[in-house]
This record gives structure tokens, C-alpha cells and sequence, in this order.
């Protein structure tokens, strides 16, 4: 019975995380994006509105679940996966190229540190995107629910970052937003495992994610600034 009214609540509670992630997200990128939208190439415009659907879907989602509409939830999920995911991806991969051409005409060593972070965060999404199909094929539904929640915390570092640089007073660019990005959603990830903790059973999803996000707080600026990974870039932007 105690399983039963837990997997009840569930997609509600997944519900209004997934809503209040869109929510943020559309906030986040309304000055640079959405405000934005007939000046924008359509390099942008693609990564932009599939990095958008991707926050929208999870709201579907655990609203089709709530409903219980599992037919509907299926294939939804399954277009996602194979046809929302590999644009997001793909366009995302795109945007760090693009990012590396820039750097080249600017030289501001932030472009390369986002180049680094962005690779990193699509490679966990994509490993991310994996399990979560592998716990609901075993039906597991936290673990599921849980690994989809992570594949969103990823998308929230950039959104964070401008929510910090045109929300916040005193914060001067994209260079420092970065950082109180990372700090912020390693303190969410912090919250939610104590929470996990008290609950009586700590998941990796979320404990991939914060030492995700520690590694890169450490490491992004000390990679980004070496010979090697400067190599890789160039390489990488001339696929």
C-alpha cells in the first residue's frame, strides 16, 4: 500500500518540479532569446526551441503519468528520445563550434571554459538519457523520474547564468555567472540529497550530478586554459 500511494504522488511532485524548471528556463532566456526570436539565425533558433521543448516535455510527461495516460506518455517519450534529443544535441554541439570561432576573434578565455563545460554536460546528458531509459525498462520509476530530473538540471546551468547576469545586481557578465551557476545548483543538489538521505535511500542520478558540477567548478578554467584542450577545440570546431 505505501508503495502504491508513493508512486501516487510521484508524478505530481515531478509535476511541479518539471513546471517550476520551464518556468525559470523561460524567465532565464527571455532577454537574450525569446525577445530576441525574429533576429535570430537559425543555428539559434534550433538549439533554442529544442533546449526549450526538452524543459516542456517532462511537464507532459508527468502530467500524462498523473492521468494516467501511459499509451500517451510511451510515445511521447519515445519521440523524444529519438527524434527531440539528437537536435538538442546535435545543436547544442553546433553552439560550442560556434563558441570556438568566436574565441578566435575575441580571445576571451570564458568562451573556452563554456566549450569545455558544454561538451562535458551533453556527453552526461546523453549517459543521463541512457539510464533513465534503462530504470524504466526495469521499472523503476524513481530512477527514471530521477535521471530525467538530472538531464534538466544539466539544461539549468546556462539558464542560471542568465537569470544571475540580467536578474541580479552587481554581477558583471557571463565569466562570473558561470561560477554562481555551478555553486547554486550544487547547493540544489546538496538539498535534494539530504532530502534523499532523510527519506532512507540516497540515488546516484543526483549524486552524479553534483560531482559533476564540483568537477567542473574545479576544473573548467585550469583545462580550458591549457595548450591541449585549446588543441581539441580547434580541431573539434573544424568537424
Amino acid at each position: 500500500m505505501e508503495s502504491v500511494t508513493r508512486s501516487s504522488r510521484l508524478p505530481r511532485a515531478s509535476l511541479y518540479y518539471f513546471g517550476i524548471a520551464f518556468g525559470v528556463g523561460l524567465v532565464g532566456f527571455w532577454p537574450s532569446f525569446f525577445s530576441r526570436l525574429p533576429s535570430t539565425d537559425a543555428a539559434h533558433l534550433l538549439h533554442g526551441f529544442s533546449a526549450t521543448l526538452w524543459l516542456i516535455v517532462p511537464v507532459l510527461q508527468s502530467w500524462l503519468i498523473y492521468r494516467r495516460k501511459y499509451r500517451r506518455h510511451r510515445q511521447l517519450g519515445w519521440a523524444a528520445l529519438t527524434i527531440l534529443a539528437p537536435i538538442l544535441v546535435i545543436s547544442g554541439l553546433h553552439m560550442v563550434q560556434l563558441m570556438i570561432v568566436r574565441y578566435h576573434t575575441t580571445h576571451a578565455i570564458r568562451l573556452l571554459k563554456f566549450a569545455f563545460l558544454d561538451i562535458a554536460a551533453l556527453t552526461l546528458f546523453v549517459v543521463f538519457l541512457a539510464l533513465a531509459v534503462m530504470c524504466i525498462r526495469r521499472k523503476d520509476l524513481d530512477g527514471h523520474v530521477r535521471y530525467m530530473a538530472a538531464t534538466v538540471l544539466l539544461a539549468f546551468e546556462p539558464i542560471l547564468e542568465r537569470v544571475f547576469v540580467f536578474f541580479v545586481p552587481g554581477v558583471p557578465g557571463f565569466a562570473e555567472a558561470a561560477y554562481y551557476s555551478l555553486m547554486t545548483l550544487e547547493v540544489i543538489l546538496v538539498t535534494l540529497l539530504f532530502f534523499e538521505w532523510r527519506g532512507g535511500r540516497v540515488r546516484l542520478p543526483f549524486a552524479i550530478a553534483l560531482g559533476f558540477f564540483v568537477a567542473m567548478h574545479i576544473l573548467m578554467t585550469p583545462v580550458a586554459t591549457t595548450p591541449g584542450f585549446a588543441a581539441f577545440a580547434d580541431w573539434f570546431a573544424a568537424i
